[in-house]
């Protein structure tokens, strides 16, 4: 690892030369600011002093490929040409036996009761026939009850313990495909049992009827927040916090764009992450396509500076820097910050490709952070969407924003009910 020490003017011109001196890959391990000397040693200007450390071993390029044709078969015209098989030796014809005498032929058959028995088992056969035909709309439903209980039991959830009618446990084993928790998945079948029994015989239910009921259940159970709320002349913070990639900083883009672009509000951008350049490039990229500033903030002192000055914006949206939720000091420190902003509206930023216990480790670590929002990213990546209803479930806070996808500002959505309810239980083609 090679660390160097760089002064400057101002954070942004020390993070300039970094970045030429050290790449992007370089990070930030302290920062100070100090007094410089002016004509006679006194009166200087405040200097800031960054030191910062790049590992050598990134930015190697790959290892060069040995070998030859990695496993592929050489050209016909090169492969080596087969030898001619040798001649085999004239094999001498076989002598055939000499022939038995002739014996008289037996007596002629009476074929007529082989006749009469097969056209008994051909009876029987057709008859089978015919009750197969009957039947086949029986013994389907049953094939795919079967193949249900054996996908029910293969996620943790005994058989036993499924007293649903047909109609809701096919229901059950949608919700437990999409990976909804399978006691929240029981729990919604047995509301809906309840419900539907009031009305009639559960047991004769249609099971699309069963399903529109349990979308409306679900859709009426999804706590969604308003949008960030924008009033000219009235400043508004909202800050991102989350592990490390789930789109935070994407995240930022899209709101800033949609501010700025379709609402024509006064933006600003302000980071916490300096632990690596790259970070800070990406946010400064996205601020320069959008003509919005950007602040660094290095201090608590930094940050209310920055505030003081963005009091003519309407929106100022801060990217915090993702860690790993584990690590407890830095969680604290970030609490720290956040504690200067009384009005801060927090956003926890989860991707819906997490494992569903570890979005509710995470959710349960990111709390000292107090939270009042959440956000889903990377909707596109994952074919399943259940944990985002276990997790609003578990954690109680309402889901602000839905990301679909990389592009700005267009993959940015307002979650609301419905939408989360389609992803939970789709209605079918035939419906929709």
């Amino acid at each position: 690892m090679r660390v160097k020490t760089f002064e400057a003017a101002s954070m942004q011109e020390a993070l300039s030369i970094i970045k030429q001196e050290m790449g992007e890959e370089a990070f930030i391990l302290s920062t100070r600011t100090k007094q410089g000397r002016g004509p006679l040693g006194l009166g200087g200007e405040a200097i800031i002093e960054v030191t910062a450390a790049v590992d050598e071993a990134e930015g190697q390029g790959p290892l060069p490929v040995t070998g030859g044709t990695y496993g592929l078969r050489p050209p016909l015209a090169h492969r080596p040409s087969q030898s001619p098989q040798p001649a085999r030796p004239a094999t001498k014809p076989v002598v055939a036996p000499p022939k038995a005498a002739l014996a008289p032929p037996p007596p002629p058959m009476d074929l007529q009761p082989l006749r009469r028995e097969l056209l008994e088992i051909k009876g029987a056969v057709e008859a089978l026939k015919d009750q197969e035909t009957k039947n086949l709309t029986i013994l389907r439903e049953l094939d795919q009850m079967k193949a249900m209980l054996s996908r029910i039991q293969r996620q943790g959830m005994p058989a036993a313990q499924i007293q649903l009618p047909p109609s809701l446990l096919e229901l059950y084993g949608g919700l437990m495909a999409n990976d909804v928790d399978p006691m929240i998945a029981l729990r919604l079948c047995e509301y809906t049992q309840r419900a539907l029994t009031e009305e009639g015989d559960a047991e004769t239910v249609d099971p699309e009827r069963a399903r529109l009921f349990m979308r409306r259940v679900i859709a009426n159970f999804i706590p969604v927040a308003s949008p960030i709320q924008l009033e000219p002349g009235k400043l508004r913070v909202a800050a991102l916090v989350g592990p490390t990639g789930v789109g935070k900083t994407t995240t930022i883009a899209k709101l800033a764009a949609y501010a700025k672009l379709e609402l024509k509000q006064k933006v600003a951008l302000l980071t916490l992450d300096t632990f690596r350049l790259a970070a800070v490039d990406q946010l400064q990229q996205y601020a320069q396509i959008l003509q919005v500033p950007l602040h660094v903030a290095l201090t608590v002192e930094d940050l209310r500076s920055a505030l003081r000055f963005y009091q003519d914006r309407t929106l100022v949206l801060i990217d915090t820097p993702g860690h790993n939720p584990k690590d407890t000091a830095v969680l604290d420190q970030l609490r720290r910050f956040l504690e200067e902003l009384p009005d801060v509206e927090t956003h926890l930023v989860l991707s819906a490709t997490t494992k569903p216990k570890d979005l509710s480790d995470i959710a349960l670590r990111f709390e000292p952070l107090k939270p009042s929002r959440l956000i889903f990213t990377k909707l596109d990546e994952t074919s399943t969407y259940g944990p985002i209803l276990s997790t609003l479930v578990r954690v109680k806070r309402p889901l602000s924003y839905l990301g679909t996808g990389q592009e700005v500002p267009q993959d940015l959505e307002l979650a609301t009910s419905r939408r989360v309810a389609d992803l939970i239980l789709p209605v079918p083609q035939v419906l929709a």
